[in-house]
């Protein structure tokens, strides 16, 4: 593995930090990019993204010293991102939700941007994943399995396949004439609910009920109202279609 890219003296060039930076800018791109190909205003679509990032980072700062406050040995630490410590979920939830309000406040359709802000964020998550498999991060617990890297589950490469499908499945989705707005944002909770939750049973995390942590709590919350909204969805669909 390969943490740091290179060092010039005393300055190291991180490379969970470069690839996280690339997820970013390849995120960014794709929204814009989905928005020039739909049509759509991006008037303060830069504004948008800047803000959104933003507010990504706090949050998923945020939730990470709440859960690990153990790890910090004064608030002053919370600043040190070089050190690494980002909670995928915080972000997700803060900077989705921060993105969905400037939207709303520019009087366009939420659900439709959202759309595009899944696809960006499970092609931006991925780089962030192939980061943390750079840096040696592999989060999973214990094992002597051949599979293992360091005899520790490399969580983070069974999330980046994770996304590879979910990101297949949202493109593969986004041709089809069924869709309505907010189809892909909730395809890609209910996929990535489903899936952290599942792979989350070989992270190396505190469990708070059970077997089950804290992150597959929020996992299955968000599968739950993920897969509710597309039954609903598709069901109206299917009554439409046969009257």
């Amino acid at each position: 593995m390969y943490p740091i890219l290179f060092t010039i003296g005393q300055f190291s060039l991180y490379t969970h930090g470069v690839l996280a930076v690339l997820g970013i800018l390849i995120g960014s791109l794709l929204v814009y990019r989905l928005a020039k190909y739909k049509g759509y205003n991006t008037e303060f679509l830069f504004d948008n993204i800047v803000y959104s990032v933003l507010a990504g980072i706090i949050g998923a700062r945020i939730t990470y010293f709440v859960l690990y406050h153990e790890q910090f040995q004064s608030l002053k630490e919370i600043f040190y991102l070089w050190d690494g410590g980002l909670v995928s979920y915080g972000g997700f939830i803060v900077g989705g939700a921060v993105f969905a309000l400037l939207i709303k406040a520019q009087k366009e359709n939420i659900l439709k941007w959202l759309d595009i802000y899944a696809v960006a964020f499970a092609a931006g998550l991925f780089f962030g994943r192939i980061g943390n498999l750079m840096a040696g991060e592999y989060s999973g617990i214990r094992t002597f399995s051949k599979l293992s890297l360091n005899h520790q589950i490399p969580v983070p490469a069974y999330e980046c396949l994770a996304l590879i499908l979910i990101l297949v499945t949202l493109f593969v989705t986004m041709k089809k004439k069924f869709k309505t707005d907010g189809t892909l944002f909730y395809t890609m909770i209910t996929m990535y609910g489903g899936l952290r939750f599942i792979i989350d049973f070989w992270r190396d995390d505190s469990k708070i009920l059970g077997p089950i942590s804290f992150g597959q709590i929020i996992s299955l919350a968000i599968f739950i109202i993920g897969a509710i909204y597309l039954w609903t969805k598709i069901l109206g669909h299917k009554i439409r279609r046969s009257k």
